[in-house]
């Protein structure tokens, strides 16, 4: 009985938590190394040594890798530093920068230290989904809460390259730019924001001459739109998969985007830190099941923007638990060896199933969105109580 009661304050502890990050992303990085699948590394690493050749980035190259490069010039120059390391250092070097990133953005999300780990805590197998395919995407979700945190803190130049970087890794990483619009100086923070792309876009032309550098640059126009042709998991796979609609790609996404944009609409609720809050998740998840070539580690991101939301608004929202549950069994879960192998791949591979309980909470969240003068108050007085909570277990903790 008292190991069991010890047991939540053992593991609500920075030490357990870093250490539990710390070991996992040492051992799936090895383990994918000598398996010798990390073939996603690779894409990374190796456009660099086409870039300082001026080669085409977008082509097939089956002697580096299988599949082709679909990220920013600026990116396969940044990841030089890796691609002259041993690919074992480097793939071990990468998943960390991965995991800083995002560990050091749930350390800094709530002023609470109990929540910060909670926050990491119920995010980590969708870490871990992210880190066993060797991509940015804990990388990538991480910068977008760092942007968040930096324009919290008034450090317009930090949250400006967070910005920069984010869209350099993927396109869509832009759309954390909407919080600039809730922060005084907008128009001094967007040229922060506007210098720094501008700086790493022309990043290239430090190993590239102009010649190559629009050679590059139109290969990756090309490339993207190339590839935005399938339908994943999104939004668009679930309305072909479920109900036999194969609407508009386009069409659904400037849908959503509308749907998106509207509660700007609400301009004094701008600088209410509640209503900041509920388009950050938004956000997190939209850029995610609107995009129609989604894949699994990709909701990382959405499951990072609805646990946020969750943990501030679970108790203003009666199905919050359910869909905390859903996102659990069918988003997090889905992609693990809890389900047999012809579930997956019968069941919710066809039916685009890890993508049913991010698109509900997105639609839940933009509700509260959309309707935020009535949620105000409700909102306001959950935020005060969960806050109220994390402080006397805080204070339970350190009697302990």
């Amino acid at each position: 009985m008292r190991t069991s009661s010890r047991l939540p304050q053992f593991v609500l502890t920075p030490r357990f938590v870093v250490i539990l990050y710390a070991i996992v992303t040492v051992v799936v990085s090895f383990q994918h190394y000598f398996k010798n699948t990390i073939n996603n590394y690779l894409i990374f690493v190796k456009p660099f040594f086409n870039l300082i050749e001026g080669k085409n980035l977008y082509l097939e190259y089956p002697e580096y890798y299988y599949d082709t490069y679909k990220y920013s010039p600026a990116f396969a120059l940044f990841m030089g530093v890796f691609a002259w390391m041993p690919n074992w250092l480097g793939v071990l070097g990468w998943d960390i920068l991965n995991n800083v990133v995002l560990y050091t953005a749930g350390r800094r999300l709530f002023p609470q230290v109990r929540r910060q780990l909670v926050f990491l805590l119920l995010v980590f197998i969708d870490m871990m989904t992210a880190l066993h395919n060797v991509q940015a995407n804990c990388l990538l979700v991480g910068l977008m809460l760092w942007t968040y945190i930096n324009l919290e803190n008034k450090k317009p130049v930090w949250a400006g390259l967070c910005l920069a970087l984010a869209f350099m890794i993927k396109i869509y990483g832009i759309g954390i730019g909407v919080l600039f619009l809730f922060y005084p100086g907008f128009w001094r923070n967007s040229l922060w924001a506007a210098f720094w792309l501008a700086l790493l876009a022309l990043s290239p032309l430090l190993v590239v001459n102009w010649a190559e550098f629009q050679l590059i640059y139109k290969g990756w126009y090309d490339i993207v739109r190339a590839s935005a042709t399938g339908v994943q998991l999104s939004v668009m796979g679930v309305l072909e998969t479920w109900f036999g609609l194969q609407v508009s790609k386009g069409a659904v996404q400037l849908t959503g985007l509308v749907i998106l944009l509207v509660p700007l609409g609400y301009f004094r609720a701008w600088r209410e830190t509640h209503y900041r809050r509920l388009y950050v998740s938004s956000i997190l998840i939209f850029v995610v099941i609107f995009n129609q070539m989604a894949e699994s580690p990709t909701f990382m991101m959405p499951v990072v923007g609805f646990v946020f939301w969750f943990m501030h608004y679970r108790r203003s929202t009666q199905l919050a638990w359910p869909l905390f549950v859903l996102a659990a069994l069918f988003t997090s879960l889905s992609a693990t060896d809890m389900y047999p192998h012809f579930i997956r791949e019968e069941i919710f591979d066809p039916y685009k199933v890890k993508a049913v309980p991010m698109i509900l909470a997105w639609l839940l969240i933009q509700g509260q969105l959309l309707y935020y003068p009535r949620w105000r108050e409700r909102l306001a007085a959950s935020a005060e109580a969960t806050e109220q909570e994390s402080l006397r277990a805080e204070a339970a903790a350190s009697a302990a």
